[in-house]
């Protein structure tokens, strides 16, 4: 099954809100870090898996990018910002080389992140930057809610069937990136929290919502159990970390 046509496609209509409810989310976290990199307008960047195009847009307000999605509908290009459809598994280098590679809640969701990983330092000039943003859900069979336990249990489930997911990469991603000559390698982690009615709740919500159906016709939940995981939300006390969201940063070297 292709990306497009699973859960996470762009067909889906809740799926721009989604994905601008994860922008409210990660964009900070993007943006404070490329920030403290020295952002600056020679800097020619590429925004991969780049979305609906938050932090893309924000870059282009200083620097020239490559904007790169399989599907780029949410995209608008600008006088300094490409959009281009773009398989980072197999299409060529599109431009550069960059000087910041910016990658979001991505390399989990390839068969092959590993290969992909290769493919993003090549593009990088010496002296550029890679700053990857991922997201780690394996930490939800820790938590003390049942309900939850078996929602985001049956969504990764979904989640390797169509897309292959390894869920924890982004832990291997400095050990990689060392292997790969990478310097300055630096990582620090978010967490995902619900309960609190944020931007994590809400992408979390809309995309347990986009799999219920595709839970419930594979096998993987009951009705009983959609509708107890919709109740949790709102009730007095319920607040948990879902996902671990692991930052990773690092220079290619001169």
């Amino acid at each position: 099954m292709k990306y497009a046509d699973g859960v996470l496609g762009k067909d889906i209509p809740t799926e721009l809100a989604r994905l601008r409810a994860l922008e409210e989310l990660c964009d900070p976290i993007s943006k404070g870090l490329i920030g403290s990199l020295g952002l600056a307008p020679a800097w020619r960047c590429a925004d991969v898996g780049a979305g609906a195009g938050s932090v893309a847009g924000w870059l282009a307000e200083t620097a020239t990018v490559v904007a790169t999605d399989l599907d780029t509908r949410f995209l608008t290009p600008g006088e300094r910002l490409t959009v281009l459809t773009h398989d980072v598994t197999a299409d060529p280098v599109p431009g550069g080389p960059f000087d910041l590679v910016h990658a979001r809640f991505l390399l989990e969701t390839l068969r092959d992140p590993e290969a992909a990983v290769g493919r993003l330092v090549e593009w990088l000039r010496p002296g550029g930057h890679l700053v990857v943003v991922g997201v780690d859900l394996t930490v939800s069979a820790m938590t003390p809610h049942p309900e939850l336990r078996a929602v985001t249990g049956a969504l990764l489930e979904v989640f390797r069937e169509q897309m292959g997911t390894e869920p924890t990469f982004g832990r291997r991603l400095p050990s990689l990136l060392a292997a790969y000559g990478m310097t300055d390698i630096r990582m620090a982690v978010h967490p995902l929290l619900v309960g609190d009615g944020g931007a994590g709740e809400r992408v979390m919500r809309a995309t347990f919502e986009q799999a219920f159906d595709t839970m419930v016709a594979t096998g993987r939940l009951t009705a009983e159990q959609v509708e107890a995981s919709r109740a949790w939300f709102g009730r007095p006390g319920h607040l948990d970390i879902l996902a671990l969201m692991p930052v990773v940063w690092a220079r290619r070297p001169r």
